[in-house]
């Protein structure tokens, strides 16, 4: 494994290096811990804008999204589909389209421990015609990224655990 992050900073920092040399619009990573079958704390790292991503927690957060929902049954979700049935997905695209997230992305679940969820997705420009072969593309390369950036956040997500003062959203 490579050395943990020691920062929020410095995992957004990696991030928005990894989604430029890796030719895509946006990364983003979601660790969600739950108590009592309710969430408790909320982590968000991501290269999207801080004011996209304010907006989206004042206006939808994590619980009414269905993208969210459906990769937190530990389905991989492709957002495109999302996009095409349901409202709530289609008022995220609306805004999301004004910090520059398409609606081609990928989310997709990782392993968390108890009732934790986390949740990695990719967003990229693409066509119509051009998604169905990106989508899979993205997912084969992205896996092992997300597993090895989960590694390396864990140390910052038990500090969150024990209770220390760690930023929680990505600025």
């Amino acid at each position: 494994m490579s050395r943990p992050f020691r920062s929020i900073e410095e995992a957004t920092s990696f991030l928005t290096r990894a989604a430029t040399e890796e030719g895509v619009s946006h990364l983003s990573y979601w660790y969600l811990q739950y108590s009592e079958g309710a969430p408790d704390q909320v982590i968000w790292v991501a290269t999207y804008d801080p004011h996209y991503m304010q907006h989206y927690m004042s206006n939808f957060t994590p619980l009414s999204d269905p993208v969210i929902n459906s990769v937190m049954d530990n389905k991989l979700v492709d957002w495109a589909e999302w996009f095409k049935v349901d409202h709530v997905a289609q008022a995220v695209d609306h805004i999301a389209n004004r910090y520059g997230i398409t609606k081609f992305g990928i989310s997709m679940p990782l392993p968390a421990p108890g009732e934790d969820k986390i949740i990695f997705s990719v967003n990229t420009a693409s066509s119509e015609s051009e998604w169905a072969k990106m989508r899979g593309a993205l997912v084969k390369r992205f896996q092992p990224f997300a597993r090895e950036f989960d590694e390396r956040m864990r140390p910052l997500v038990a500090q969150v655990e024990k209770g220390d003062s760690v930023f929680k959203l990505s600025a």
